[in-house]
């Protein structure tokens, strides 16, 4: 069975999350990616945390599947190396501030020269134009100017940022569509193109309150509830909380029964899902107060899924471990690191799952790990003229 991108070549020329993982998803599906690496300190990702045995786990799997050499670009050998592997590549992904590859010769109007087939494409903090297009593109930075930190948070405390690097990983994914996207044009027009994509710009996509935070400027954060539906957020019991939304009319006259409270099903107060907001207060008093009944939430739980009504316990990060439904989708899986004593660690799993041409999660390499054997299978040079170029420093010190 022939993999989804299986005879593509790809080039990772990106750090930390938004490139490097977009590529590990393409090698996942049979891609051939090179990792361009700075000598001696490598991928920034090679430093987060956690560790094991004095190696990032993050960075193993930020970069599965791929192989890495290490070239000085600083260096003129090693610029032409880069260009030669480049001359043989389907994709180039690369995370610098904008104008770093230009002044290196290497931006897209130079290399589509010695391949017009290239597709490349360049994931920054802002995008390649406009006024912020050179402060530096950080997720926690692309959150705030987006928006989502302004709505999330309790209404009397600070704007927050949201837990996971979300700018980084929406790009991520974005990166991955848009070479899928470009591939398939390629196909039809037989020219690559170039895709400047922006972690900020991802950012405001999945932002759905923009439109109303324009239209309407009285909406603001409303800690663990929506500013637009209710019942939509976490409720608490005794212990332990659960996310529930019972948004539609429905699913509250239903919600209400359920609580021994009919009378609130139609009240002009509470039958509609604005009203509802309006009433927050009263609202999350009414679930909560039902809640706390149960000595144990997952009896509550049991209840309301049984009639419909949409809600979850709040995992915690080590509930994820065993979650049945987590464990089924293989969500979390025992990811291989070879180089560790222990040989492997629970991971996240592939979110995307094709019925033909399924993946399969490959190993992350060590810094410069590839180096000769990308050399020789690839440019065909053999071990005296790698000995040579490994003595002018073209390849650092590993």
């Amino acid at each position: 069975m022939s993999k989804l991108f299986e005879g593509v070549k790809v080039i990772d020329f990106a750090n930390n999350i938004a490139g490097p993982y977009a590529l590990a998803m393409m090698a996942d599906f049979g891609a051939s990616v090179i990792k361009v690496e700075r000598p001696g300190l490598g991928d920034d990702g090679r430093g987060f945390a956690p560790f094991i045995e004095g190696k990032s786990v993050m960075f193993m799997w930020l970069n599965r599947g791929k192989k890495s050499i290490t070239l000085d670009m600083k260096n003129p050998t090693a610029i032409e190396i880069f260009k030669s592997l480049v001359k043989q590549a389907d994709v180039l992904v690369e995370s610098f501030r904008p104008g770093v590859v230009a002044r290196m010769g290497l931006d897209y109007k130079e290399l589509k020269k010695i391949n017009p087939r290239l597709i490349m494409c360049s994931a920054s903090g802002f995008g390649q134009t406009g006024p912020y297009s050179q402060m530096p593109g950080y997720d926690m930075i692309a959150q705030a100017v987006s928006g989502v930190m302004d709505i999330t948070g309790r209404p009397d405390a600070p704007p927050t940022k949201i837990g996971p690097s979300l700018a980084d990983y929406c790009c991520t994914f974005n990166v991955f569509g848009a070479i899928s996207a470009a591939l398939y044009s390629r196909e039809k027009t037989g020219h690559g193109q170039y895709i400047d994509l922006a972690l900020a710009d991802c950012a405001v996509a999945l932002n759905d309150h923009v439109e109303i935070g324009i239209l309407d400027h009285t909406v603001h954060r409303n800690g663990n509830h929506h500013v637009m539906v209710a019942p939509y957020g976490v409720f608490s019991g005794k212990n332990e909380s659960i996310a529930l939304g019972a948004i539609n009319q429905n699913l509250w006259t239903r919600l209400c029964k359920l609580m021994g409270k009919d009378e609130f099903s139609e009240h002009p107060l509470y039958n509609t899902a604005a009203k509802r907001v309006a009433a927050l207060p009263h609202v999350i008093e009414l679930i909560d107060g039902w809640l706390k009944k149960f000595e144990k939430i997952d009896e509550a739980i049991k209840l309301l899924q049984e009639h419909g009504i949409p809600c979850a316990k709040i995992n915690t990060l080590r509930d994820l471990e065993n979650d049945p439904q987590l464990v089924a989708r293989e969500m979390i899986v025992d990811f291989k690191i070879p180089q560790l004593a222990v040989g492997k660690v629970k991971a996240r799993g592939m979110h995307i799952k094709f019925s033909d041409t399924p993946g399969e999660m490959g190993v992350g390499p060590e810094l410069g790990q590839h180096t000769d054997e990308i050399l020789k299978n690839e440019l065909g040079y053999n071990d005296e003229k790698i000995a040579e170029l490994r003595s002018k420093g073209v390849f650092g010190t590993n």
